[in-house]
C-alpha cells in the first residue's frame, strides 16, 4: 500500500561528496507531518496531503449536524486529518458513497470483528476512494454503558452498500468517550492520500439531510421541529413529506380534517389560543382556524364518533377531564360547547388518542409519567381504565397507531433522550416490537396516514 515504504538512506549508486550531501539534505529536509493515527503524511500524484477536494459525497449523518474545519487541529502529538460531525447520539450514519465494507473495528476478518474495539468502519468506494467512520455508537440506547453494537444489522466485512444506506449511529466510542457524540470522518484518494473533505461535506450537507430524515421515517410516523415549524412525514417523498407549517412554539397534531382519508397538519398556538388546520401536506396558510378552550387545555385530535372525520377536542389536565366536540370550529370563532364530557385520569396525565379495540371509534389514552403506566378506555364514558400496563419512561412522548396493520391501535413513544421511536404491536406490557432512530432532541412526534 502506498505510504508504507519509508526511505531510510541514499542509494549506493548515487555517490556525492559527504559535505555536498549534507548541504543538500540540510536544504531539503523538513520534519514529517505526524497524524493522529501515527502514520506519516505523504503526497501523491493526484493530491497532496490535506488538499481540499470537491469529491461528491452523500452527507454521512442523517440528521442535524454541525462541524467546522478541524483537519489540521491538534490531536495528541499529531494532526486530526479528519472532520468531526457533531450530532446527538443515535442519529443515523449512512454511507457517504457506494462501495464495499473493507474494515470493521480495524479487522478484515468477518469472523472476528474485534467487538472490544467497537465501533469503526472503512468503506472502499467503487472508484477507488475510501471513507472512514469512527466513534460509532457502542452504548445500549439511552445509556452510556459501552455494551452496545454500533454497526447496523446486516453490515459486515465484504457487504456491498449504496450511498445513503444506514451503516451505524453517531456515538462516542473509542477515545471519544469523554467528548460530545460525533462522527469522525476521513477521506482517502485512490493513492491512499488523506485529503480534506470539509468543502465536500459542506456541499453535501444542505440538500440531503432533510430528505434523509424523511426517508428514515416509516409510513405512519412523523416528526415536527417546533423551533422552526418544520414537518417531516414518513411514507412520503421529500417533496410531499417535508414542509413548513406553523410558528416556533406551536403544538403539532395531525388529523383527517376534510374526511378524505389523509391526515394533514394541525397546530395549537399557545400564544393566541387558536388552532390552525391545513387540508394538504404542503406549505401554506391554514385552511381553517378557530379559538380553542381555556389556557392550559391540551388539544386531542381524532375520530371520536366513527364518522370518518377527525375533530379537535379538549383534555383539561388541571381537572383530569375530557371534553368531546365532534365538529370543527368555525373560522375565527370558538369550538362551541362540548357534546359531552367525562373525568379520566389525574392532574398531570398526558393524553393521546387511538382506536384501541378496533371498533372504528378513537378514544383517549393517558400516560402517567410518575409511574410509567399507560391507561385507556374503549368508550367515551366515565369509569376506570379498560386496560393499563407499563410502557415508557418519564420524558417519553406518547402516540398511538396501527403499527402492525391489524386494525387495532397500540402505543408508541418517541424518546428524546436517544431520539428513538419505540413501537409496541399489542396493548400489553412488554418490550418494543419496532424501533426507529431519527430526528433530534426537542422534536415532537405525530402519527397518521399521511398519504
Amino acid at each position: 500500500m502506498v505510504g508504507d515504504k519509508v526511505i531510510t538512506g541514499i542509494p549506493r549508486a548515487w555517490k556525492v561528496p559527504a559535505v555536498l550531501a549534507a548541504a543538500v539534505l540540510a536544504l531539503s529536509w523538513r520534519a514529517p507531518v505526524v497524524m493522529a493515527n501515527h502514520r506519516a503524511a505523504f503526497d501523491g500524484t493526484m493530491h497532496t496531503y490535506g488538499e481540499m477536494v470537491d469529491y461528491p459525497l452523500t452527507f454521512p449523518v442523517a440528521g442535524p449536524a454541525t462541524f467546522r474545519d478541524t483537519f489540521y487541529s491538534a490531536r495528541g502529538t499529531g494532526q486530526h486529518h479528519a472532520q468531526d460531525l457533531m450530532a446527538q447520539k443515535m442519529v443515523p450514519v449512512v454511507a457517504a458513497g457506494s462501495g464495499t465494507v473493507r474494515y470493521i473495528n480495524w479487522s478484515r476478518d468477518r469472523d472476528d470483528l474485534n467487538p472490544d474495539r467497537c465501533c469503526t468502519m472503512v468503506i472502499a468506494h467503487d472508484d477507488g476512494w475510501e471513507t472512514w467512520y469512527l466513534h460509532l455508537n457502542n452504548d445500549t440506547p439511552g445509556t452510556d454503558d459501552g455494551q452496545g453494537w454500533g454497526i447496523a444489522p446486516g453490515i459486515t466485512i465484504g457487504t456491498r452498500v449504496d450511498a445513503g444506506e444506514l451503516i451505524g449511529w453517531v456515538g462516542d466510542s473509542g477515545n471519544a468517550e469523554n467528548t460530545s457524540p460525533h462522527l469522525h470522518f476521513e477521506l482517502y484518494d485512490p493513492e491512499d492520500v488523506i485529503v480534506n473533505p470539509y468543502d465536500a461535506l459542506k456541499a453535501a450537507q444542505a440538500p440531503s439531510t432533510d430528505a434523509l430524515i424523511v426517508a428514515a421515517l416509516p409510513d405512519g410516523l412523523g416528526l415536527v421541529d417546533p423551533a422552526q415549524g418544520r414537518w417531516y412525514l414518513g411514507g412520503a417523498t421529500a417533496e410531499t413529506g417535508l414542509f413548513y407549517f406553523g410558528n416556533p412554539g406551536d403544538l403539532p397534531m395531525s388529523g383527517d380534517w376534510d374526511c378524505d382519508g389523509i391526515d394533514t397538519p394541525g397546530m395549537y398556538r399557545v400564544s393566541d389560543g387558536y388552532v390552525y388546520l391545513r387540508n394538504s401536506n404542503s406549505q401554506g396558510a391554514a385552511d381553517l382556524r378557530f379559538y380553542f378552550g381555556n389556557p392550559g387545555d391540551l388539544p386531542i385530535a381524532g375520530d371520536f364518533d366513527g364518522d370518518g372525520c377527525d375533530t379537535v377536542s379538549i383534555y383539561r389536565p388541571s381537572e383530569g377531564r375530557v371534553f368531546i366536540i365532534n365538529v370543527l370550529g368555525s373560522d375565527d370563532r370558538g369550538l362551541g360547547p362540548a357534546e359531552f364530557s367525562y373525568y379520566f385520569g389525574v392532574p398531570g396525565d398526558k393524553p393521546f388518542v387511538g382506536d384501541f379495540d378496533g371498533d372504528g371509534i378513537e378514544t383517549i389514552g393517558l400516560h402517567r409519567e410518575s409511574t410509567g403506566f399507560v391507561y385507556f378506555r374503549n368508550s367515551h364514558t366515565q369509569g376506570v381504565a379498560d386496560n393499563d400496563f407499563f410502557f415508557g419512561i418519564p420524558g417519553d412522548r406518547l402516540i398511538a397507531g396501527d403499527w402492525d396493520h391489524d386494525g387495532i391501535d397500540s402505543p408508541g413513544v418517541y424518546r428524546p433522550a436517544d431520539i428513538t421511536f419505540y413501537l409496541r404491536y399489542t396493548n400489553t406490557q412488554g418490550n418494543a416490537d419496532e424501533l426507529h432512530t431519527v430526528g433530534a432532541r426537542g422534536w415532537l412526534p405525530i402519527a397518521g396516514a399521511f398519504g
